[in-house]
């Protein structure tokens, strides 16, 4: 059974994700746009994405002080969710019709869970959920 703590903090991250997958889709649509290649679009703007989550994660999902050394972490294990969101896109791209926009939004859902589970799991249960206010 799943306690209404992690459900509460799950609908949070679909929040805070949603709009950094926003972010994530917005970024690659303009870079694809202009001829940036679609591994090196999918991996930019996954990185500025990291950085809207990390700052919406940490003040509304779990609710703890944004650092240097707190965004190394979260980045850090962001790199796994990015191989999967940027190896679907590209896979997608290239193995269905469906176009590198789709194949983004496919990257996006397939990488969301396993992000939510590092997050919640590693990076701000290590740091004390819930200990210090948002800054």
């Amino acid at each position: 059974m799943v306690s209404s703590q992690t459900l509460t903090t799950f609908f949070r991250y679909v929040m805070t994700g949603g709009t950094a997958a926003i972010v994530d889709l917005s970024v690659f649509a303009a870079l694809h746009r202009v001829g940036v290649p679609i591994a090196v679009a999918a991996s930019a703007s996954f990185c500025i994405a990291a950085v809207v989550n990390y700052t919406l994660t940490s003040i509304f999902v779990f609710r703890t002080r944004r650092s240097l050394k707190g965004f190394g972490l979260f980045f850090g294990v962001a790199l796994l969710g990015m191989s999967i969101n940027v190896g679907v896109t590209v896979a997608g791209s290239a193995m269905t019709p469906f176009g590198p926009i789709l194949a983004k939004v496919a990257g996006i859902g397939v990488a969301f869970l396993f992000n939510f589970w590092l997050n919640s799991a590693f990076v701000f249960k290590a740091r004390g959920v819930g200990a210090s206010s948002p800054q």
